[in-house]
């Protein structure tokens, strides 16, 4: 006779959220290495950039799903410990499920994300939801921060650059008008139809100056002398006037 104390025993985790675990794994194909005393399953993804060593548990009396997707490179220099403690915190700021983790021991980065089980059961499309969430994290941010490990980019480009699609949505489609160049400036006109094109300078002054006769000196050098030889007063005043001879007829007067 079959022993049932014995088939019962040997599935005691039936229905539980672990054993939820390894029917999703189950059902995707995927190869994995199951702990259950740690209620743990390990496993990698290959991705398009990375291959990414993941870890499944679950926690704290059936409360808890975790998910860790840990990067495949280490920062053990302590040198650049600052920059990808930067780089992580500006990650997680606009991040609303989870958040990257640098374990300052070892220097091994992961993407960490936990979710609250309830009622204690935990369906296939709650562990994809989970699952796809933090796979599409760590590719979004893993080519940045490999920018930032081995190309000399600073955190706050590297995130800049990540979080590009991001930027683009928020630019709009048709931007505002650029202001005129004269708008703002003190004694300027409202109506920019107002203003005048600039055109060359007329040189008026230079134009009047001028003679006809062509000469190139001003209005006093071409003034005349009055014509004195019809005057006698005139011209006997004139300094152009012979003085000496006056004087020579006065003396023998």
């Amino acid at each position: 006779m079959p022993d049932f104390n014995a088939s019962e025993s040997s599935t005691p985790e039936f229905g539980t959220p672990f054993q939820g675990l390894i029917d999703h794994c189950e059902a995707h194909r995927l190869s994995y290495f199951s702990n259950r005393e740690e209620k743990s399953i390990r496993l990698t993804l290959c991705r398009g950039h990375a291959s990414y060593k993941c870890c499944f548990r679950i926690s704290h009396d059936d409360q808890i799903f975790q998910v860790d997707m840990i990067y495949p490179v280490l920062v053990r220099d302590e040198k650049m410990r600052p920059a990808a403690f930067e780089f992580f915190t500006r990650a997680n700021c606009d991040l609303i499920l989870g958040g990257f983790q640098l374990d300052c021991r070892d220097g091994e980065v992961s993407y960490h994300v936990g979710h609250v089980i309830a009622d204690g059961t935990l369906d296939d499309e709650t562990i994809s939801y989970i699952v796809s969430a933090a796979l599409s994290t760590s590719d979004t941010y893993f080519p940045a921060f490999m920018r930032l490990l081995f190309a000399g980019e600073t955190p706050e480009d590297a995130i800049f650059l990540a979080e590009l699609d991001r930027h683009s949505e928020e630019v709009p489609d048709q931007p505002a008008a650029a202001p005129a160049a004269t708008e703002g400036l003190p004694g300027a006109p409202r109506d920019n139809k107002a203003i005048k094109p600039a055109g060359k300078p007329r040189n008026r002054r230079a134009k009047q100056d001028k003679p006809a006769n062509g000469n190139k000196r001003g209005k006093a050098g071409n003034a005349k002398a009055p014509d004195l030889s019809n005057d006698p007063e005139k011209k006997a005043d004139s300094p152009d006037s012979d003085s000496t001879g006056t004087r020579a007829e006065d003396g023998n007067l």
